[in-house]
């Protein structure tokens, strides 16, 4: 990445729905909006996190009811977009992380012509690199079809893997090649998101909570957020011997529902 010193200007909140792919509306005012990407926030709290995970692609909308609003519409209108939600996420996760992040669409305008999201896309299966996931043989890849929708990365995800032999026939995924899975989500998002590849990052935490099965005959999109990040005007991080702790969000998404999330822990340091 090019350093630039000229941050974005646009603040988060904008004068139009249509402004925005995706829009940030307290809950009194949805019926009253019309917008494909209507995105609940009950307080200042939620969207400053949503704004943080979508970066340039959403803006607050207020209207003409933004003094019912006041604590919503100061903050919207202080906020540059990429300068207080472009950076680091520096807070613990939040108390409702996987329902936040599940009022994003995963099939939304910006990732539309990127995943495959159900029976009868025929899009080819285009394999992320290896070097984003630590693994030297291709074939060991189980993520493709990459794309970032501001701070949020989505992939699609081989279900099956030449690493992982099971002693039975199953008709869905086993729970071990779905931890693999969003370990590699987690690692290709961290350096989506600018951690150079010369740096050394150790996972120290893994939890996963399933909601349902995930099948074989349905595409499966995993869904991350990482809380360290680069703005887009920075170049990449070069402090020799920092240490650097983050979290990472994961989510596996199949025919719109929310199979599977977790929450990753890592710690980054520039190789000696």
């Amino acid at each position: 990445m090019e350093a630039n010193s000229s941050p974005p200007a646009r603040r988060v909140r904008v004068e139009s729905p249509e402004a925005v792919p995706f829009l940030l509306v307290p809950e009194s005012l949805l019926p009253e909006v019309d917008h494909p990407c209507r995105i609940p926030v009950k307080n200042v709290e939620e969207a400053e996190f949503l704004a943080a995970a979508l970066q340039e692609h959403c803006g607050v909308y207020l209207g003409a009811r933004a003094s019912e609003h006041r604590g919503l519409a100061d903050w919207a209108d202080a906020t540059p977009v990429g300068v207080c939600v472009g950076g680091p996420w520096k807070k613990d996760p939040p108390a409702n992380l996987t329902e936040l992040l599940g009022r994003v669409p995963v099939k939304n305008p910006i990732s539309e012509g990127r995943q495959l999201f159900g029976e009868g896309d025929t899009r080819p299966m285009e394999r992320t690199d290896a070097v984003l996931v630590h693994k030297r043989d291709p074939a060991n890849v189980l993520l493709a079809n990459g794309c970032r929708v501001g701070a949020l990365h989505q992939f699609n995800a081989f279900m099956e893997s030449p690493e992982f032999l099971f002693d039975h026939p199953s008709e869905h995924v086993q729970g071990m090649l779905l931890t693999e899975i969003a370990r590699q989500a987690s690692l290709a998002s961290i350096h989506g998101v600018g951690l150079p590849f010369d740096w050394v990052t150790i996972l120290t935490r893994l939890t996963l909570e399933f909601q349902r099965f995930v099948r074989l005959d349905a595409p499966l999109v995993m869904r991350t957020f990482v809380s360290f990040r680069l703005p887009e005007w920075a170049g990449p991080v070069r402090t020799e011997g920092r240490k650097g702790r983050m979290w990472i969000a994961v989510q596996g998404w199949q025919d719109g529902v929310c199979c599977f999330s977790g929450l990753l822990g890592a710690v980054s340091k520039a190789a000696s």
